[in-house]
């Protein structure tokens, strides 16, 4: 079992609850779920990064709030501890993003998916999130249990819904609003698909204003920071 610990869990326009990226560990390796504008800072200030044999970071989207200070980590990690950042992402427009950023190709590992040697493994779902931009959720696996990760996701994939409530996936962490959007998903969306029996292990992230107490008299949980 592999427990996420969350650096925030606001919306862009909704600084108040910091940037929804989160990180754990397995194995003597640190795994970071985006790394948004204010991760690499309260990554550096909270663990010592140069304990990890490696530090993978799997990106849902290139948004800011979500890989705005990756170009700051991978230069720490390869300029001061002499290693590369892993980054996992299905397509290749970060290569242009680091690149304007200062951050060589040579100075970073970019894989379509996690080495095969490692226990953890991931499987991108494209979601709808932006028109300009594509977007994933991703399902996690080790050898214990599976969970889905929606990072910016207007709806809950059904395929998703139908595998947590058959136990296939233990936890769901959504993406939730508190508002109609075709960006990000409506929490009446959730109570739609989960029902009240089944939502406390549905964890409630991304969120636009201060509607957590809302959430959990709903029956859903929501990400702790800290």
């Amino acid at each position: 079992m592999f427990e996420l610990s969350f650096l925030g869990k606001g919306a862009a326009y909704f600084p108040q609850y910091g940037n929804t990226n989160a990180w754990f560990e397995y194995e003597g390796d640190l795994y970071c779920l985006d790394c948004g504008e204010e991760a690499y800072g309260k990554l550096a200030r909270t663990l010592d990064i140069g304990k990890y044999t490696n530090v993978y970071v799997l990106l849902t989207h290139l948004h800011a709030d979500h890989s705005g200070s990756l170009a700051s980590l991978c230069s720490y990690v390869y300029f001061v501890l002499h290693k590369k950042v892993t980054i996992i992402h299905p397509e290749d427009k970060v290569v242009t993003l680091l690149e304007c950023q200062g951050i060589k190709r040579d100075q970073y590992q970019l894989l379509r998916e996690l080495p095969a040697d490692k226990a953890i493994k991931v499987e991108f779902k494209e979601v709808q999130h932006a028109d300009d931009m594509k977007a994933y959720g991703m399902i996690l696996s080790s050898p214990d249990e599976k969970i889905y990760y929606s990072g910016d996701a207007a709806y809950l994939l059904e395929e998703i819904a139908m595998d947590y409530l058959s136990g296939k996936i233990s936890r769901i962490y959504h993406d939730t609003s508190s508002k109609e959007s075709t960006s990000h998903c409506y929490y009446k969306r959730l109570e739609k698909q989960i029902p009240v029996e089944n939502r406390k292990h549905v964890y409630c992230m991304h969120l636009d204003g201060e509607y957590d107490e809302m959430l959990k008299e709903s029956g859903f949980s929501v990400v702790e920071v800290g």
